[in-house]
Formats: C-alpha cells, structure tokens, sequence
C-alpha cells in the first residue's frame, strides 16, 4: 500500500504543471461538444427531444482530433461576425465588443479577407519572417498545412511546462515556432489590481479592447512578449549590448551602434534628445502602448520602454505590417487614430526627427 500511495503522489505531482487554466476555452467557458464530435454524424442538438444549439459538422469530414471543422473554420465559426466571441477576422468588428479597439487588431486570410502584407496571414505557407532557424507553419502542421490559430495560441489553455503561474496570457501558445518555451504572464488571480511581478496588467478579465490592458516590465532587461514574439521573428529583436537577451539576437553595445530597433533595456529618452525624447511621447493624447516597471502609464515616466506591440498589432490591421500610424490626436483606430496616415506619425511618437509629423 505504502509503495502504491508513493506512485499515486507521483502521478498528482505530475499531473500539477499540465492542469489547464486560463480565462478562456476554460471550464464552462467552452464546452467540448461546440468544437469535437464523436462519430461526425450529429443532426440534433442534446435534449431528449432532440433541441438545443449545436454546430453543424462541416462537409469534407471527419477530421483530426474529433474536430467538426479544419481548425482555421473551427475557430472562425465563434471568432468572426460571431456576436459571441471577440471578431479575429478583418477589419468589421461583428464580435462581442463591437466598439473595442482591439488590442491585437486583426488577421488576414488568403483569398478571403484582407491583404497579406498587413499583418498575420491565416492559411499562408510562407517561412516567418526573420526566424531563425527557418520556421514555416508546415513544420508544425504538416505538409500544405498554412498558418492557424493555435500555431500561437493553444486551443484548452495549457500555459506550458514550467509555467511559473500556471497561465499564460491570451492562451498563447508557450513555445510559439521554433522558439523554447515563453511565458507571458497576466495577473488573473487579481484582476484589476496591478502585480507587478506579472507582465501584463488586465483591468478587466476577459476583455479585448486596448484600453484594459497595460505592459509590465518585471525585469527591465527584457520583454516577455518580445521573446514571445521571438519564437517566429527572432532576428527583429533588438536589446543592449552582447550577448541579447530578447530573441537571441545582438544590437551593439552602444546606442548608436543598434542594429535592430530594441524591444527591451532601452527607456524612451534615455538615448538623448538627438535620437528620442520623452517630452515627446509624454506630449501625446494618444500614445503607443509601452511597459512600465512601476506600474504608471499616465502620465508616462522615465521608465517606460518599447516593445514589440508598441509598434505592432499582433494579428495585424490595415496598414503595412500591422503598424500602428498614431499621430497623437483623434479618436483611437486599430490602424492607430483617426489623424494617423503615414508611417512618420507613429515614428513621431517617440523620435526627435519624426516629430514634425506628430500632432502633441
């Protein structure tokens, strides 16, 4: 007995790291039957009298895990003009907000919406710029397998091995490519009460406008999201000195020798009124989202620090890259705002030299 009490511990023990948790796809917030079937034959929903919402099982079944569609259509049957779940899909926002600026903007899909070079391509097969080691979303789905949904987000809410709080922000996929794994935390045990320990600060759970949501900065010498983002675009990263800390890749041991844009360990002003200033980007109703590691964005201080979503929206938006054109006045777009038009205004939220473009 003593010996089968010793593996029953090994095994809770084990089962510790891989418990699921998350603020969706998480519990009652998703129930199995809306995304697998079992014998890909439902006509009727699960009362006994044969009522009751379910999804139709898509043609050209069955498919892997069970699944009622291919994952991009699965995910999309919710997360696009849904009314149900935040809208993923293009620039009309038919989702749960749809008044939100979406903080991760929105995807394209080949031959369906929007154009690829604004941001996140659903479906696409092409090499993720700046990986290295190459990756293409083939390597993880198998061959003509484009990119999709959880090549960066895991579909139950697993927040990966190792996990120091057991979640991860967004669902994002923990080991995103060919990256190891990256955590992003998020202070789901207390929401609407900052930790700065944890890298994002939700003021809301749940919520997908940008206004809820803030970048912590627990270790100023790098950036959560950046080496997440790293996974895929390792060599965009850009930190101080050698060796980098923030996607592997070395930017120079001096400001001026940078030979990527930092996405970590440089405060915006630190380089001096020739290069960025914080007048400036103080100066701005309308300001680029940015970490903090005491917690205050408004008004920003000496402290704050770009990152990739700075400049980004993770799932793109209608401009280049899905580059964020924020002139500083105006109403907020996922484009940027509604003054916003060229790339300099959002260069001119910082920089010296772009801010002829800027509206303070």
């Amino acid at each position: 007995m003593k010996s089968f009490a010793s593996a029953m511990a090994l095994v809770l023990v084990l089962l510790v790291p891989v418990t699921f948790a998350g603020d969706y796809h998480n519990g009652g917030t998703l129930l199995c039957s809306q995304c697998h079937v079992m014998h890909f034959s439902q006509s009727h929903g699960y009362q006994p009298n044969g009522t009751g919402f379910y999804l139709e099982p898509a043609a050209g079944g069955p498919f892997h895990y069970l699944l009622r569609d291919e994952v991009n259509n699965l995910c999309l049957a919710c997360h696009d003009q849904g009314g149900i779940a935040p809208d993923v899909l293009g620039a009309a926002n038919g989702g749960n907000g749809p008044t939100d600026v979406r903080e991760a903007g929105y995807l394209n899909r080949l031959g369906v919406e929007g154009l690829p070079a604004t941001g996140h391509t659903l479906d696409s097969l092409d090499t993720a710029p700046g990986s290295d080691p190459p990756w293409k979303p083939e390597d993880n789905n198998g061959a003509g397998e484009g990119l999709n949904c959880i090549n960066c987000h895991h579909q139950h809410g697993y927040a990966g091995f190792g996990s120091p709080t057991g979640s991860q922000y967004r669902n994002l996929l923990a080991n995103p490519g060919a990256g190891g794994n990256h955590f992003v935390t998020y202070n789901n045990d207390t929401v609407g009460t900052n930790n700065l320990a944890r890298d994002v600060f939700e003021r809301q759970a749940a919520e997908y406008d940008e206004s809820v949501v803030d970048w912590n900065e627990p270790d100023n010498t790098q950036s959560a999201i950046g080496a997440w983002c790293g996974g895929c675009h390792t060599n965009f990263h850009g930190t101080p000195g050698d060796p980098a800390t923030v996607g592997g890749e070395a930017s120079g041991a001096g400001y001026a020798e940078f030979l990527r844009h930092p996405t970590a360990g440089v405060n915006i002003g630190a380089i001096g009124s020739g290069h960025s200033g914080l007048s400036i980007f103080q100066g701005h109703t309308n300001k680029v989202k940015v970490m903090s590691e005491v917690g205050v964005w408004d008004p920003p201080g000496a402290d704050v620090t770009p990152t990739c979503v700075s400049c980004h929206k993770a799932h793109g938006n209608g401009n280049a890259f899905g580059l964020i054109y924020r002139s500083g006045t105006g109403t907020l777009t996922e484009n940027g705002d509604t003054n916003g038009s060229q790339l300099e205004h959002l260069c001119g939220q910082c920089h010296t030299q772009a801010s002829f473009f800027a509206n303070p």
